[in-house]
Protein backbone atom coordinates (compact mmCIF):
# COMPACT_ATOMS: atom_id res chain seq x y z
CA UNK A 1 0.00 0.00 0.00
CA UNK A 2 1.16 3.25 -1.45
CA UNK A 3 1.26 5.68 1.76
CA UNK A 4 -0.85 9.26 0.82
CA UNK A 5 2.13 11.95 1.41
CA UNK A 6 0.19 14.58 1.12
CA UNK A 7 -2.88 13.15 4.11
CA UNK A 8 0.29 12.41 6.27
CA UNK A 9 1.89 15.78 5.86
CA UNK A 10 -1.40 17.55 6.62
CA UNK A 11 -2.16 15.23 9.40
CA UNK A 12 0.85 15.52 11.17
CA UNK A 13 0.21 19.61 10.47
CA UNK A 14 -3.04 19.48 12.00
CA UNK A 15 -2.31 17.75 14.89
CA UNK A 16 0.98 20.22 15.91
CA UNK A 17 -1.47 22.69 15.21
CA UNK A 18 -3.76 21.64 17.81
CA UNK A 19 -0.87 21.32 20.67
CA UNK A 20 0.74 24.37 19.93
CA UNK A 21 -2.71 25.76 20.42
CA UNK A 22 -3.71 24.24 23.76
CA UNK A 23 -0.15 24.84 25.05
CA UNK A 24 -0.55 28.60 24.61
CA UNK A 25 -4.46 28.93 26.06
CA UNK A 26 -2.66 26.81 29.30
CA UNK A 27 0.27 29.25 29.17
CA UNK A 28 3.15 27.04 28.20
CA UNK A 29 3.94 28.96 25.18
CA UNK A 30 4.02 32.11 26.75
CA UNK A 31 7.88 31.90 27.48
CA UNK A 32 8.91 31.38 23.49
CA UNK A 33 11.47 34.34 22.03
CA UNK A 34 9.55 36.28 19.40
CA UNK A 35 11.52 34.53 16.42
CA UNK A 36 10.01 31.04 17.44
CA UNK A 37 7.30 31.70 14.83
CA UNK A 38 9.61 32.33 12.21
CA UNK A 39 11.51 29.33 13.15
CA UNK A 40 8.05 27.12 12.80
CA UNK A 41 7.14 28.46 9.95
CA UNK A 42 10.15 28.24 8.39
CA UNK A 43 10.81 24.22 9.13
CA UNK A 44 6.88 23.77 7.63
CA UNK A 45 7.90 25.64 4.44
CA UNK A 46 11.19 23.55 3.82
CA UNK A 47 9.40 20.32 4.42
CA UNK A 48 6.91 21.75 1.59
CA UNK A 49 9.87 22.48 -0.53
CA UNK A 50 11.65 19.25 -0.10
CA UNK A 51 8.67 17.20 -0.72
CA UNK A 52 8.17 19.22 -4.20
CA UNK A 53 11.94 18.64 -5.32
CA UNK A 54 11.77 15.01 -4.12
CA UNK A 55 8.49 14.28 -6.19
CA UNK A 56 10.57 14.97 -9.70
CA UNK A 57 8.57 18.41 -9.74
CA UNK A 58 5.39 16.93 -10.90
CA UNK A 59 3.79 17.07 -8.02
CA UNK A 60 3.71 21.02 -7.38
CA UNK A 61 0.54 21.39 -4.83
CA UNK A 62 3.61 20.90 -2.24
CA UNK A 63 4.41 24.43 -3.34
CA UNK A 64 1.10 25.49 -1.56
CA UNK A 65 2.57 24.72 1.90
CA UNK A 66 5.43 25.86 1.00
CA UNK A 67 5.21 29.22 -0.52
CA UNK A 68 2.38 29.60 2.27
CA UNK A 69 4.10 28.90 5.36
CA UNK A 70 7.57 30.51 4.07
CA UNK A 71 5.63 34.00 3.42
CA UNK A 72 4.60 33.47 6.88
CA UNK A 73 7.70 33.28 8.16
CA UNK A 74 8.66 36.46 5.96
CA UNK A 75 6.01 38.28 7.32
CA UNK A 76 6.46 37.70 10.98
CA UNK A 77 10.45 38.16 10.80
CA UNK A 78 9.70 41.74 9.32
CA UNK A 79 7.05 42.44 12.07
CA UNK A 80 9.31 41.29 15.12
CA UNK A 81 12.10 43.71 13.53
CA UNK A 82 10.19 46.48 13.33
CA UNK A 83 8.80 47.32 9.42
CA UNK A 84 6.16 48.88 9.31
CA UNK A 85 3.48 49.13 6.25
CA UNK A 86 1.15 46.94 3.95
CA UNK A 87 4.36 45.66 2.79
CA UNK A 88 4.61 43.29 5.27
CA UNK A 89 1.90 40.98 3.73
CA UNK A 90 3.02 40.74 0.42
CA UNK A 91 5.41 37.70 0.99
CA UNK A 92 2.48 35.70 1.28
CA UNK A 93 0.90 36.27 -1.90
CA UNK A 94 4.76 36.08 -3.21
CA UNK A 95 4.50 32.25 -1.51
CA UNK A 96 1.13 31.72 -3.15
CA UNK A 97 1.95 32.82 -6.61
CA UNK A 98 4.95 30.29 -6.80
CA UNK A 99 2.88 27.03 -7.30
CA UNK A 100 0.52 28.97 -9.68
CA UNK A 101 3.61 29.41 -12.06
CA UNK A 102 5.05 25.87 -10.85
CA UNK A 103 1.71 24.30 -12.76
CA UNK A 104 1.46 26.61 -15.40
CA UNK A 105 5.32 25.51 -16.21
CA UNK A 106 4.54 22.11 -15.67
CA UNK A 107 2.01 21.99 -18.48
CA UNK A 108 1.77 25.09 -20.26
CA UNK A 109 -0.96 23.94 -22.82
CA UNK A 110 -3.33 22.05 -20.38
CA UNK A 111 -2.76 24.34 -17.31
CA UNK A 112 -2.89 27.54 -18.88
CA UNK A 113 -5.43 28.57 -16.61
CA UNK A 114 -2.80 28.94 -13.75
CA UNK A 115 -1.13 32.38 -15.21
CA UNK A 116 -4.92 34.23 -13.96
CA UNK A 117 -4.49 33.17 -10.06
CA UNK A 118 -0.51 33.81 -10.65
CA UNK A 119 -1.28 37.57 -12.14
CA UNK A 120 -4.21 37.72 -9.09
CA UNK A 121 -1.52 37.25 -6.57
CA UNK A 122 1.12 39.29 -7.96
CA UNK A 123 -1.45 41.92 -8.07
CA UNK A 124 -2.27 41.61 -4.35
CA UNK A 125 1.92 41.24 -3.65
CA UNK A 126 2.33 45.05 -5.90
CA UNK A 127 -0.40 46.37 -3.91
CA UNK A 128 0.70 45.76 -0.62
CA UNK A 129 4.18 46.92 -1.23
CA UNK A 130 2.72 50.45 -3.45
CA UNK A 131 -0.64 51.13 -1.71
CA UNK A 132 1.52 53.26 0.46
CA UNK A 133 3.35 55.46 -1.84
CA UNK A 134 1.49 55.09 -5.09
CA UNK A 135 -1.78 56.71 -6.50
CA UNK A 136 -4.64 54.64 -7.06
CA UNK A 137 -5.08 55.19 -10.71
CA UNK A 138 -1.24 53.49 -11.13
CA UNK A 139 -2.65 50.68 -8.71
CA UNK A 140 -5.57 50.15 -10.97
CA UNK A 141 -3.94 50.44 -14.44
CA UNK A 142 -1.48 47.82 -12.86
CA UNK A 143 -4.03 45.62 -12.15
CA UNK A 144 -5.76 45.78 -16.22
CA UNK A 145 -2.65 45.35 -17.67
CA UNK A 146 -1.55 42.74 -15.68
CA UNK A 147 -4.55 40.81 -16.61
CA UNK A 148 -4.24 41.73 -20.45
CA UNK A 149 -0.83 40.25 -20.05
CA UNK A 150 -1.41 37.10 -18.88
CA UNK A 151 -4.36 36.33 -21.46
CA UNK A 152 -1.88 37.43 -24.08
CA UNK A 153 0.49 34.82 -22.60
CA UNK A 154 -1.96 32.15 -22.92
CA UNK A 155 -2.54 33.34 -26.59
CA UNK A 156 1.12 32.78 -26.88
CA UNK A 157 1.47 29.34 -25.58
CA UNK A 158 -1.88 28.24 -27.92
CA UNK A 159 -2.07 30.27 -30.78
CA UNK A 160 -5.18 28.73 -31.56
CA UNK A 161 -6.89 30.52 -28.48
CA UNK A 162 -7.75 33.85 -30.25
CA UNK A 163 -10.53 34.78 -27.47
CA UNK A 164 -7.04 35.13 -25.64
CA UNK A 165 -6.04 37.72 -27.45
CA UNK A 166 -8.64 39.72 -27.78
CA UNK A 167 -9.48 39.84 -23.76
CA UNK A 168 -5.97 40.76 -23.54
CA UNK A 169 -6.53 43.56 -26.09
CA UNK A 170 -9.76 45.04 -23.68
CA UNK A 171 -8.08 44.56 -20.82
CA UNK A 172 -4.75 46.81 -22.11
CA UNK A 173 -7.20 49.52 -23.35
CA UNK A 174 -9.58 49.59 -20.37
CA UNK A 175 -6.18 50.11 -18.24
CA UNK A 176 -5.38 53.15 -20.49
CA UNK A 177 -8.33 54.31 -18.77
CA UNK A 178 -6.81 55.00 -14.45
CA UNK A 179 -3.58 56.58 -16.45
CA UNK A 180 -5.78 59.26 -18.55
CA UNK A 181 -7.36 60.10 -15.29
CA UNK A 182 -4.31 61.26 -13.49
CA UNK A 183 -3.46 63.83 -16.42
CA UNK A 184 -6.62 65.98 -15.89
CA UNK A 185 -8.56 67.42 -18.53
CA UNK A 186 -6.66 64.47 -20.90
CA UNK A 187 -9.14 61.60 -18.91
CA UNK A 188 -12.21 63.28 -21.05
CA UNK A 189 -10.38 62.03 -24.14
CA UNK A 190 -10.72 58.39 -22.92
CA UNK A 191 -13.98 57.84 -24.59
CA UNK A 192 -12.37 58.93 -28.05
CA UNK A 193 -9.22 57.29 -27.46
CA UNK A 194 -11.68 53.62 -26.80
CA UNK A 195 -13.73 53.97 -29.53
CA UNK A 196 -10.16 54.53 -31.55
CA UNK A 197 -8.92 51.42 -30.17
CA UNK A 198 -12.22 49.64 -30.78
CA UNK A 199 -11.94 50.42 -34.76
CA UNK A 200 -8.08 48.90 -34.66
CA UNK A 201 -8.39 45.11 -34.61
CA UNK A 202 -10.95 45.46 -37.43
CA UNK A 203 -8.43 47.65 -40.03
CA UNK A 204 -6.09 44.63 -38.92
CA UNK A 205 -9.14 42.36 -39.91
CA UNK A 206 -9.43 43.90 -43.52
CA UNK A 207 -5.66 44.55 -44.55
CA UNK A 208 -5.15 41.19 -43.74
CA UNK A 209 -7.37 39.80 -45.60
CA UNK A 210 -9.41 41.40 -47.94
CA UNK A 211 -12.31 38.56 -48.06
CA UNK A 212 -13.23 40.45 -44.49
CA UNK A 213 -14.42 43.49 -46.76
CA UNK A 214 -17.10 43.81 -43.63
CA UNK A 215 -14.61 45.16 -41.39
CA UNK A 216 -13.65 48.01 -42.76
CA UNK A 217 -17.54 49.06 -41.90
CA UNK A 218 -17.42 49.36 -37.87
CA UNK A 219 -13.63 50.46 -38.67
CA UNK A 220 -14.66 53.40 -40.42
CA UNK A 221 -17.69 54.04 -38.02
CA UNK A 222 -15.88 54.23 -34.52
CA UNK A 223 -13.00 55.91 -36.22
CA UNK A 224 -15.46 58.64 -37.60
CA UNK A 225 -16.72 58.71 -33.96
CA UNK A 226 -13.59 59.30 -32.49
CA UNK A 227 -12.74 62.30 -34.64
CA UNK A 228 -16.46 63.47 -33.48
CA UNK A 229 -16.30 63.21 -30.14
CA UNK A 230 -12.54 64.53 -29.37
CA UNK A 231 -13.86 67.49 -31.41
CA UNK A 232 -16.65 67.52 -29.50
CA UNK A 233 -14.18 67.36 -26.05
CA UNK A 234 -11.87 69.94 -27.67
CA UNK A 235 -14.30 72.36 -27.72
CA UNK A 236 -14.61 72.51 -31.53
CA UNK A 237 -18.27 71.91 -31.68
CA UNK A 238 -20.14 74.48 -29.31
CA UNK A 239 -22.98 76.02 -31.11
CA UNK A 240 -25.69 75.35 -33.70
CA UNK A 241 -23.06 76.37 -36.31
CA UNK A 242 -20.82 74.21 -35.42
CA UNK A 243 -23.30 70.98 -35.07
CA UNK A 244 -23.95 71.51 -39.04
CA UNK A 245 -20.30 70.87 -40.03
CA UNK A 246 -20.01 67.99 -37.17
CA UNK A 247 -22.96 66.26 -39.37
CA UNK A 248 -21.12 67.06 -42.36
CA UNK A 249 -18.13 64.99 -41.00
CA UNK A 250 -20.12 62.22 -39.70
CA UNK A 251 -21.71 61.82 -43.04
CA UNK A 252 -17.99 62.47 -45.00
CA UNK A 253 -16.27 59.74 -42.79
CA UNK A 254 -19.46 57.29 -43.22
CA UNK A 255 -19.37 57.94 -46.82
CA UNK A 256 -15.70 57.50 -46.96
CA UNK A 257 -16.01 54.16 -45.31
CA UNK A 258 -18.42 52.51 -47.60
CA UNK A 259 -17.22 54.15 -50.46
CA UNK A 260 -13.88 52.03 -49.70
CA UNK A 261 -16.26 49.02 -49.67
CA UNK A 262 -17.54 49.96 -53.15
CA UNK A 263 -14.52 50.74 -55.15
CA UNK A 264 -11.91 48.13 -53.26
CA UNK A 265 -14.37 45.41 -53.00
CA UNK A 266 -16.70 45.50 -55.52
CA UNK A 267 -19.52 45.67 -53.53
CA UNK A 268 -22.47 47.48 -56.16
CA UNK A 269 -24.88 47.95 -53.21
CA UNK A 270 -22.13 49.74 -50.88
CA UNK A 271 -22.16 52.62 -54.05
CA UNK A 272 -25.52 53.67 -53.37
CA UNK A 273 -24.90 54.45 -49.73
CA UNK A 274 -22.08 56.14 -51.01
CA UNK A 275 -23.97 58.50 -52.79
CA UNK A 276 -26.67 59.13 -50.29
CA UNK A 277 -24.12 59.68 -47.69
CA UNK A 278 -22.00 61.92 -49.55
CA UNK A 279 -25.05 64.16 -50.49
CA UNK A 280 -26.14 64.52 -46.78
CA UNK A 281 -22.27 65.34 -46.37
CA UNK A 282 -22.47 68.34 -48.63
CA UNK A 283 -26.33 69.07 -47.62
CA UNK A 284 -25.25 69.57 -44.35
CA UNK A 285 -23.08 71.93 -45.29
CA UNK A 286 -25.43 74.32 -46.78
CA UNK A 287 -28.17 73.54 -43.88
CA UNK A 288 -25.45 74.44 -40.33
CA UNK A 289 -27.87 77.01 -39.62
CA UNK A 290 -30.75 75.01 -40.04
CA UNK A 291 -29.42 71.84 -37.95
CA UNK A 292 -33.16 71.00 -36.35
CA UNK A 293 -34.69 70.73 -39.99
CA UNK A 294 -31.24 69.09 -41.27
CA UNK A 295 -32.05 65.18 -40.46
CA UNK A 296 -36.33 65.62 -41.86
CA UNK A 297 -35.05 66.53 -44.81
CA UNK A 298 -32.08 64.42 -44.71
CA UNK A 299 -34.78 61.11 -44.13
CA UNK A 300 -37.47 62.76 -47.01
CA UNK A 301 -34.26 63.08 -49.55
CA UNK A 302 -32.84 59.68 -48.66
CA UNK A 303 -36.37 57.63 -49.26
CA UNK A 304 -37.07 59.71 -52.40
CA UNK A 305 -33.81 58.85 -53.67
CA UNK A 306 -34.09 54.88 -52.65
CA UNK A 307 -37.89 55.16 -54.32
CA UNK A 308 -36.08 56.23 -57.65
CA UNK A 309 -33.59 53.97 -57.60
CA UNK A 310 -36.19 51.09 -57.31
CA UNK A 311 -38.53 52.91 -60.34
CA UNK A 312 -35.42 52.86 -62.22
CA UNK A 313 -34.71 49.33 -62.00
CA UNK A 314 -38.73 48.44 -62.40
CA UNK A 315 -38.64 49.88 -66.02
CA UNK A 316 -35.46 48.00 -66.74
CA UNK A 317 -37.15 44.89 -66.25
Amino acid sequence: MQMNKSSLFWGILLILGGIAALAQQLGYLDQLPDNAWVWVFGALSLVGFVSYFTSSMKDWAWLFPAGVFGGLAVTVWLAISGVDGAGVGSPIFFGLLIPFLAAYFADRSHNWWALIPSVVMLFLAMVTLMVDTTRGEWIGSAFLFLIALSFFVVYLSKRTNTWALLVAYIMGVLGIAPLMATGGELAAYYGSVFMLAIALPFFVLYFRDSKNWWAVIPAGVMTTISILAGLAIAGWIRNEEQGGYANALLMGGLAATFAVVWLRNAKDWAKTVTIVLGALAVASIFFTSYTNIFWPLAIILTGGYLLFTSLQQKDAH
